[in-house]
């Protein structure tokens, strides 16, 4: 049975209630606009659930930077100089308006000789992630250890051999599925219609009425109907099969990207960045009595069939292991393990998923449909902005306000 809700017409639907869709809907709703949010699950359920647990500045794209100038491609690596710079910067300002939810935690970086990187490329990298911090508002600083004895007292049971010394940066912990709920709590307070277990099922422009159709099968098993001015695919890595449902399948938007993670008991004082053998960034990361190791990267054609490799849970351990050696990290010692698919865009060549591009990106369809790619919680908010800022010359009323006030909003209100 289709119920139609032609009574309420919303100047936005979003499809989509993970990070991307409820940061979105909260900042529509802030300045006044009347909004519905449709999750096909829970909100947060996809992969703003399955992250590394970190809202960080993304030191490892300083290296994208130097390699793309290293190649004379001044744009993309200055591109990569100013994601890290606003990275940064929404650090700072998510800690301000969430405060309970963003805790600035010090992440050592051990630097040994025969490392794919060198002691000092990272060194640089540290502090020049250390200088945009500082430019970006962040007041806490890197400090640089030029011998293993003291690095050694801050991680015990790290191995020696071939350790030259090391760094700490400052980035920030947060609990990602709270952070989702409290975005979308925030959203709801402001007047926004959350609705869970909304799949929807079809859309459609309707050039008579001038609005957006939307199906979404409800927990009741019924089909209900929305209207909307606009419409908002903020599906994360679902992004393409949102646009299927239009029978839009020429091109992909979507690169995407898998990775996981793995949970065991905490082992160390404090949260660490390591090099795997193939020179791939992993991090250990405390929160509570629990350790969350990964992450790893493998294309993933389809959201909804996202299982962790057996060679994944390997390659961690492994990696785990080359730097702890009196440690047995064996299979009984894994928690938990779960993968997520980071809805990267399709629009890089880069045939090495690491050295795909992390900005997100807005793209408008023919029907005027906005799909929303690539957002991570570092930059939810400053995407959500970018995003309602598009569509406000179009819905702009007496009332409104034409300026994002997220920045200064605490998430509480």
């Amino acid at each position: 049975m289709q119920i139609d809700h032609s009574d309420t017409f919303y100047d936005i639907a979003i499809i989509g209630g993970g990070i991307a869709g409820a940061g979105i809907a909260r900042d529509a709703a802030l300045r006044g606009l009347n909004v519905v949010l449709l999750e096909k699950s829970f909100f947060g359920s996809g992969t703003s659930g399955k992250s590394s647990k970190l809202i960080h500045g993304g030191i490892r794209y300083l290296e994208l930077f130097w390699n793309e100038l290293k190649h004379g491609r001044n744009s993309e690596a200055f591109k990569n100089l100013r994601f890290v710079f606003s990275s940064l910067k929404e650090t700072r300002i998510l800690r301000k308006i969430a405060a309970d939810l963003v805790e600035p935690i010090p992440l050592i970086i051990p630097v040994y000789k025969h490392d794919p990187r060198k002691p000092i490329s990272i060194y640089l990298g540290v502090c020049l992630y250390g200088l945009l911090g500082l430019f970006s508002g962040n007041s806490h600083r890197p400090k640089l250890f030029f011998g293993k004895r003291s690095l050694l007292r801050a991680l015990p049971g790290l191995r020696s051999e071939g350790l030259r010394g090391g760094a700490m940066i400052w980035d920030n912990r947060t609990d990602d599925v709270g952070l989702v709920s409290a975005t979308v709590a925030s959203a709801a307070r402001n007047g926004v219609q959350c609705l869970e277990n909304a799949e929807v099922t079809s859309f459609e422009y309707e050039s008579i009425g001038k609005r957006y159709a939307v199906s979404a099968r409800m927990p009741d098993g019924d089909t209900h109907r929305f209207f909307s001015k606009k419409l908002i695919n903020a599906s994360g890595p679902w992004v393409d099969k949102v646009r299927s449902l239009r029978g839009e399948k020429r091109d992909r938007y979507l690169s995407p990207i898998a990775g996981s993670h793995i949970e065991i008991q905490k082992f160390l004082p404090a949260s660490v960045i390591l090099q795997a053998k193939d020179g791939r960034v992993f991090f250990v990361i405390n929160h509570g009595d629990k350790a969350r190791i990964g992450t790893t990267e493998w294309h993933c054609p389809d959201p909804d069939d996202v299982r962790v490799p057996e060679s994944d849970i390997d390659y961690l351990l492994e990696s785990l292991s080359h730097y702890f050696l009196a440690m047995k990290f064996t299979r009984q010692a894994v928690l938990s393990a779960d993968a997520g698919v980071r809805p990267l865009s399709a629009s890089s060549d880069a045939s090495n998923p690491n050295a795909i591009p992390r900005e997100h990106e807005i793209r408008i369809d023919s029907e005027g449909v906005v799909h929303v790619i690539g957002v991570k919680l570092t930059d939810h908010r400053r995407a959500a902005e970018e995003v309602v800022d598009r569509l406000m010359p179009d819905l702009m009323r007496p009332g409104l306000k034409q300026r994002s006030v997220t920045a200064v909003t605490p998430l509480n209100i």
